[in-house]
C-alpha cells in the first residue's frame, strides 16, 4: 500500500469513527479519492465497509460496528412493520391533511440533492481566494495556465502583471483580465474560465432539522443548503427563507414559488460566510373539501382566502363558491363559525389557526330525470320544458327489459313547495299506445318494476334472451355504484335516500305458536328478484309514511286477497281502483270482480270507527276516489278452490288418483273408482291424511325434545341408571323417535262408509288404501313348530 493510501486512511479514521452519522466529503478528498487506482479504491471501501461506488459520493453512509447493529435495526423496523399494516398506515396517511411543501425535503430529495454535479460559475460568481481561474491563450501564444487567486487577492498569471480580483464577480475579473492580455500581450487573445473553486463555509440556522456550520462546495445555492440540513421542519416557514450577510439580509426565497411556478430565480448562490436562517411561521390555515389540492397551508401578511384558493389548485368543478365556512378560534378560546360567498369575487381576511371548508355542490340533478328499474338504459336524460313520457319511452321493446311489467310504473315528484313527495301512476303499454301521457318535471324519477317477485322467476326468463343476462350484470354493477354513492351522501345528512335497498334482516323459520296466532313468513330479501314491487316499493313506502301527520295521513293503502302482489302500495294523485288493483299485479283467476271490499278509517261524532264499502268492479261507474289508509280487499270466487285430489290404491275397480269437488264424500269416491273387488279386506282398509300427518310429525319432534329435556335432569337420570342405561343408549333412542315418519292415519269403519252410515269429507292429500283378503293363519310364538295353514272358518284355537 502507498504511503499516500496510508495518510489518506488515518485522516478518514477520524471521519468514520461516529456510527450516528453520514460521514462528508470535502471537495479535496472527493478529488484525492477519484486519483486513486482501483485496487486502492477497493481496498478503502472494504477497510470502512462501504461500497466502492459510495466513494464517488460526498456522503458516505454511517458504518455499522458489526454485524448485530444492522440485525438489530432490521428486527425494529419488521416489528413496526408488524405492528403498523402497511394499508392501514397508507390509510392512516391518507385521511390527515399535509403540511404542504414540506416534503421537498425527504430523504430522497435529500440524497439527490447532496450529490452536486460541477457546473459552469455564473457571471455573477464572486471570486474568493483560494479559487483556480484558467486562463487559455490563443493567437501569438498557444499555452494554458491555471492560476490560484492567493491569500491577498492576487491572481498571478505567468506573462501578465499581477491582477487583483478579490471581490469582484467572474465576469469582473474576465473583463479585467482581457484587458491585461491585450495591453501587455501583443498579438495574444485569452479565454478565462473557472477551474476547481475554494469550498464555502456557510451557517444554517433556525428551524431546520439540523442546524450548523456547513462546508459546501462553492456554487451550492439555497435550497442545496437546505438540503444538507436535511430540510426545514414542520415549525419553519417556506415562504421566508433568508439570506444573511454581515448581518444584512441580503435576499428572501418563498419556496411556494419554486414548488407552484417553478420559479427559482430567488434560489440565489451562497457566498462564503453567508448564513441561510428559517424563522418560525408565522400564519398557517387548513383548507379541505372541494379544493384540488387539500392541505395545510403557509400564508403571508395580507394573503386572503382568495390567495389561498389559488394556492390550493382552486376549487373543483364539484365545488360550491357559496357558503365557504371558516372555523376560527377566538380570544376567548372558542371557535366560531364564518361564512363567505366568494361567488361575486368575495374575499375574506384569514387567521392563523383557520379551517376552511369548500362544500361540494349540491348531487342533484338539474333540468334532469331519472329511469330507474326495469329499463334498458337506466340512468338521467335531459330534461326540457314540455317533455313528456312518451319523449322517453317510444317503443316496449327497445326501452324496455323482457321481464319490465308493462302495465305499472310509477313516477316520483317533489312538491317544490314543502319538497314532501307525491306519486302519479302510468302504464308503460297505454303511452306507447298514445292512448295516455303525462308531462314530466325536472327531477322526476321514474320507476319501472319487473313482472316477477321471486328472483329465479326473473333470472329464467332472462336467459331466454341470449343479450340480457350481461347488460342486465353490467346494470346491477352501475346500480349498486350510484346507491353507493348516493347512500353515502344521505348517510352523512342523517337521512335515508328515497330508492335505497335497505337490507333487511334474514326472517326466521315460524314456530307452530306463531302460526295458530296467523302469523306470515316474511320472505328473505334475497329471494326477491332484482326489480321486484318488494325491493323497489319499499324506500319509497318509507318516505311516504314519514310524511303522515295528525292532519294528513300518509298516502299509502293495502291492497290484500285475491290479487298477484298482496301489500301495501302507494297512493298516486290519479288514484283509481282498477289503478290500484293494476299495481297489484291484476286480479288472480280466482278473483270475484262483483266483490270488492274497500274499508276505512271513519269519524262520526269525534268517534273512530271503520267504514266498509262493497264494491262491484264490472259495474262501477265514475272515478270512486281512494282515500289515504284504505284497505282493498279482493275476494274470490263462491266456492272457489285449488284442484284437490285423493289417491285409493288397493281393492277398487279402478285404483288412481280422483279430482274432488267442493263437499265430495269418501264414499262418493269409491263409488266413482267403482266400488270395491271380491278380493277386497274392507276390515283392513287404511285411512290417511296430510294435515294429520304434519301435526303427528310435530308432536314427534315435540316429544324427542321433551325426552332430552329430562334427559338432562337429575330425576331421569336416576331412573336412567336404574334402567341400566347408558346416556348414549337413551340418546339413541331418542334420535329414533325424531327420526320416525308420521301416517297421518286416522281410524274408520269402511262398511259403515261404504252405507253411508259414516260421512268423511274428503280434503286434498287424503288416501285409502284397500288389501286384499288374507285366508290363511300363522302360528309363532311358544309352539313346537310355527306354520302357517289355510283359514277354515270351522277352526278352533284348540283345534289348532
Amino acid at each position: 500500500m502507498g504511503l499516500r493510501l496510508i495518510g489518506f486512511l488515518i485522516f478518514c479514521s477520524v471521519f468514520f469513527a461516529s456510527k450516528s452519522i453520514a460521514v462528508q466529503l470535502s471537495p479535496k478528498q472527493l478529488a484525492y479519492i477519484k486519483s486513486l487506482s482501483a485496487s486502492e479504491k477497493k481496498e478503502l471501501a472494504e477497510q470502512y465497509g462501504v461500497s466502492v461506488d459510495d466513494l464517488g459520493s460526498n456522503r458516505l453512509p454511517k458504518k455499522k460496528n458489526n454485524l448485530l447493529d444492522e440485525l438489530g435495526e432490521r428486527e425494529e423496523d419488521d416489528l413496526y412493520k408488524e405492528q403498523i399494516p402497511e394499508e392501514e398506515e397508507k390509510e392512516q396517511e391518507d385521511d390527515e391533511l399535509k403540511l404542504f411543501g414540506y416534503d421537498l425535503f425527504e430523504k430522497k430529495n435529500v440524497e439527490q440533492g447532496a450529490n452536486l454535479v460541477m457546473q459552469a460559475a455564473p457571471g455573477n460568481y464572486p471570486i474568493n481566494v483560494g479559487d483556480y481561474l484558467i486562463v487559455s491563450f490563443y493567437g501569438k501564444l498557444n499555452i494554458t495556465h491555471e492560476v490560484q487567486v492567493s491569500g491577498d487577492g492576487q491572481l498571478l498569471v505567468p506573462g501578465l502583471s499581477p491582477v487583483n480580483v478579490l471581490g469582484l464577480t467572474l465576469n469582473e475579473a474576465k473583463s479585467l483580465i482581457l484587458s491585461k492580455v491585450k495591453q501587455e500581450v501583443i498579438g495574444g487573445e485569452a479565454i478565462i474560465t473557472t477551474g476547481e473553486l475554494q469550498p464555502i463555509s456557510i451557517t444554517i440556522a433556525g428551524e431546520v432539522k439540523k442546524p450548523g456550520i456547513y462546508t459546501l462546495p462553492a456554487l451550492t445555492s439555497i435550497t442545496q443548503a437546505l438540503n444538507y440540513a436535511d430540510g426545514i421542519t414542520e415549525l419553519g416557514s417556506l415562504r421566508n427563507i433568508q439570506q444573511k450577510r454581515k448581518g444584512e439580509q441580503v435576499s428572501n426565497l418563498d419556496l411556494y414559488d419554486l414548488l407552484l411556478t417553478g420559479d427559482n430565480s430567488a434560489d440565489t448562490i451562497l457566498r462564503n460566510g453567508d448564513v441561510v436562517f428559517v424563522p418560525s411561521i408565522e400564519k398557517r390555515v387548513t383548507v379541505d373539501g372541494a379544493i384540488n389540492r387539500p392541505a395545510i397551508y403557509e400564508l403571508k401578511s395580507g394573503e386572503h382566502l382568495q390567495d389561498l384558493l389559488k394556492i390550493g389548485g382552486g376549487i373543483s368543478a364539484r365545488g360550491s363558491k357559496e357558503n365557504i365556512t371558516i372555523l376560527r378560534f377566538t380570544q376567548q378560546n372558542r371557535k366560531t363559525v364564518v361564512s363567505v360567498d366568494i361567488s361575486q369575487k368575495g374575499d375574506a381576511a384569514l387567521h392563523d389557526g383557520d379551517e376552511i371548508k369548500i362544500p361540494a355542490v349540491s348531487s342533484e340533478l338539474e333540468k334532469a330525470v331519472t329511469l330507474i328499474g326495469a329499463v334498458t338504459h337506466p340512468g338521467p336524460r335531459q330534461w326540457s320544458k314540455g317533455l313528456k313520457l312518451s319523449k322517453i319511452l317510444t317503443s316496449l321493446k327497445s326501452d324496455l327489459l323482457p321481464i319490465t311489467d308493462k302495465n305499472y310504473a310509477l313516477i316520483i315528484r317533489e312538491n317544490s313547495e314543502d319538497s314532501d313527495k307525491y306519486v302519479l301512476q302510468f302504464s308503460p303499454k297505454s303511452v306507447v299506445a298514445g292512448t295516455s301521457d303525462l308531462e314530466l318535471r325536472s327531477g322526476d324519477q321514474v320507476v319501472f318494476f319487473s313482472r316477477f317477485e321471486s328472483a329465479i322467476e326473473e333470472v329464467n326468463e332472462l336467459n331466454r334472451f341470449a343479450y340480457v343476462a350481461e347488460e342486465v350484470l353490467e346494470m346491477e354493477k352501475d346500480r349498486l355504484l350510484e346507491e353507493y354513492k348516493r347512500e353515502q351522501f344521505f348517510e352523512s345528512i342523517g337521512r335515508e335516500s328515497l330508492l335505497s335497498s335497505s337490507s333487511e334482516q334474514k326472517s326466521q323459520p315460524l314456530t307452530t305458536r306463531e302460526i295458530l296466532q296467523g302469523k306470515s313468513l316474511e320472505v328473505s330479501e334475497s329471494n326477491y328478484s332484482l326489480y321486484s314491487r318488494q325491493r323497489l316499493l319499499r324506500p319509497i313506502i318509507r318516505e311516504l309514511n314519514r310524511q303522515g301527520a295528525p292532519d294528513g295521513a300518509a298516502p299509502v293503502v293495502s291492497v290484500n286477497g285475491e290479487v298477484r302482489y298482496p301489500g301495501l302500495y302507494p297512493l298516486p294523485v290519479n288514484a283509481s281502483i282498477s289503478g290500484l288493483l293494476e299495481a297489484a299485479g291484476g286480479l288472480k283467476e280466482s278473483a270475484y270482480p262483483e266483490k270488492i271490499e274497500v274499508s276505512r278509517l271513519a269519524y262520526e261524532d269525534g268517534i273512530e270507527g271503520i267504514q266498509h264499502i262493497e264494491l262491484n268492479l264490472n259495474k262501477l261507474t265514475g272515478n270512486f276516489k281512494v282515500n289515504s289508509k284504505d284497505v282493498i280487499s279482493v275476494f274470490s270466487k263462491p266456492k272457489w278452490q285449488d284442484s284437490s285430489k285423493i289417491k285409493i290404491v288397493g281393492e277398487v275397480r279402478f285404483p288412481g288418483s280422483y279430482t274432488l269437488s267442493a263437499g265430495e264424500s269418501l264414499s262418493d269416491v269409491i263409488q266413482r273408482a267403482g266400488g270395491l273387488t271380491d278380493y277386497a279386506f274392507e276390515g283392513g282398509a287404511v285411512f290417511t291424511r296430510e294435515y294429520l300427518r304434519e301435526q303427528e310429525q310435530e308432536l314427534l319432534k315435540d316429544l324427542s325434545k321433551t325426552l332430552r329435556a329430562d334427559l338432562a335432569s337429575s330425576s331421569f337420570q336416576k331412573s336412567v341408571s336404574s334402567a341400566n342405561l347408558s346416556y348414549e343408549d337413551m340418546d339413541n333412542l331418542i334420535n329414533d323417535i325424531s327420526q320416525q315418519e308420521a301416517l297421518g292415519r286416522m281410524v274408520i269403519d269402511l262398511p259403515k262408509v261404504i252405507d253411508n252410515e259414516q260421512v268423511i269429507l274428503l280434503r286434498n292429500g287424503d288416501t285409502l288404501f284397500i288389501p286384499k283378503k288374507v285366508d290363511t293363519v300363522s302360528v309363532v310364538g311358544e309352539v313346537n313348530v310355527s306354520t302357517s295353514m289355510q283359514y277354515d272358518p270351522t277352526m278352533t284355537l284348540v283345534t289348532i
